[in-house]
């Protein structure tokens, strides 16, 4: 109990000593402004325990938030909760439980600094409020405000900057650790094992189908680390009228990164770049606009097939509207080697 009561006062502490609104924060050259937040997998939902962010002196600038429950995706940012700094971090101190895995994980790690600093510093560009002679909104400089602690299976923890550009900043390994669950729980109870918590946390959090994938074939150790793998490659828009082109791009890769493409001119070049697996793509053309989602199993299938046959060559993702864009064809292009791709889902086209 007395464990407990101190645990309790680390989190209060922590409450306290972080709980500012990071826009209210002053910014200078090399403070950068952000939240942090914690994500998971929906089907391998994690929960934090314990942990904060630390300087190059080992002293906390913040809590990482213990919001609940965090199973919203990998490719989303988690809640917030209160928790942000705006000191580049040196140093990660983290503990959490994988319902999926019935184990608790702690991670004391050391942060790139530099690579950090470097990323807050280069930014993106955003759209901005203010309009051009044409009326085509300006493009401005910013940067990321968000600092993503995201949990995969095995204790693989990677590290991300940003929301509606995502990058990675580092990948993580947490180790099993033992934590009573008493000292975890909220309420304590006193009657239950630390493997009934297990069980019934397992039941109650887990999808039902991911809980039976689970007993047939086990946790799919070294998938997100399969996500991670980067190939050279670019979309490849072949419309019907050659006068439609892509005006702006959004992407979502199964690693987790996210990127906007708000230049049609930048599209326009159809430049190849080493990206993870896309997770889905929404392309806003002149007329029309769509979302398409891609499935993980086969573009890592395909992409290696292709990358096997034909080494160390660019591959292109060809997207092609049928008659009066009511849907769209998808293949895979390297040399002239065409695969078509099956398994993706076009979510909609509007427009018009």
């Amino acid at each position: 109990m007395k464990l407990f009561f101190i645990n309790l006062l680390c989190n209060i502490l922590l409450l306290q000593s972080c709980n500012k609104d990071p826009k209210t924060q002053m910014m200078t050259e090399d403070n950068f402004n952000y939240a942090v937040t914690v994500s998971a997998p929906k089907e391998y939902p994690c929960e934090v325990h314990i942990g904060y962010l630390a300087d190059d002196k080992n002293n906390m600038i913040c809590g990482i938030p213990k919001a609940g429950m965090e199973s919203g995706g990998f490719q989303y940012d988690g809640a917030k909760a209160g928790m942000g700094g705006n000191i580049i971090p040196s140093h990660i101190y983290l503990t959490y439980v994988a319902y999926a895995e019935k184990k608790f994980y702690h991670l004391d790690a050391a942060l790139p600094k530099d690579k950090i600093l470097a990323a807050f510093r280069k930014g993106f560009l955003v759209q901005s409020t203010e309009r051009d002679a044409n009326g085509k909104r300006k493009l401005e400089h910013s940067t990321y405000d968000t600092f993503t602690v995201a949990l995969a299976p095995g204790g693989m923890v990677v590290i991300f900057l940003g929301a509606r550009q995502r990058i990675e900043i580092c990948r993580l390994q947490a180790k099993e650790t033992f934590v009573d669950k008493n000292q975890f729980r909220p309420h304590p109870q006193l009657d239950e094992t630390q493997q009934q918590f297990f069980e019934t946390k397992f039941k109650i959090a887990v999808p039902d189908s991911i809980q039976t994938k689970i007993k047939e074939k086990g946790i799919p150790y070294g998938l997100y680390d399969s996500y991670r793998k980067k190939y050279n490659y670019r979309f490849l828009f072949t419309p019907y009228d050659e006068k439609d082109l892509i005006l702006r791009q959004y992407n979502k890769y199964y690693n987790g990164e996210v990127n906007s493409i708000l230049q049609s001119e930048e599209i326009a070049k159809k430049e190849y770049k080493e990206q993870s697996i896309p997770y889905n793509v929404e392309f806003i053309f002149k007329v029309y606009n769509t979302e398409i989602v891609f499935n993980d199993q086969e573009m890592l299938s395909v992409f290696d097939a292709l990358q096997k046959r034909h080494p160390d060559k660019p591959m292109d993702i060809i997207i092609k509207p049928t008659f009066e864009y009511t849907d769209f064809k998808l293949s895979v292009k390297c040399e002239d080697e065409v695969i078509p791709l099956e398994k993706y889902k076009v979510k909609g086209v509007w427009g018009g």
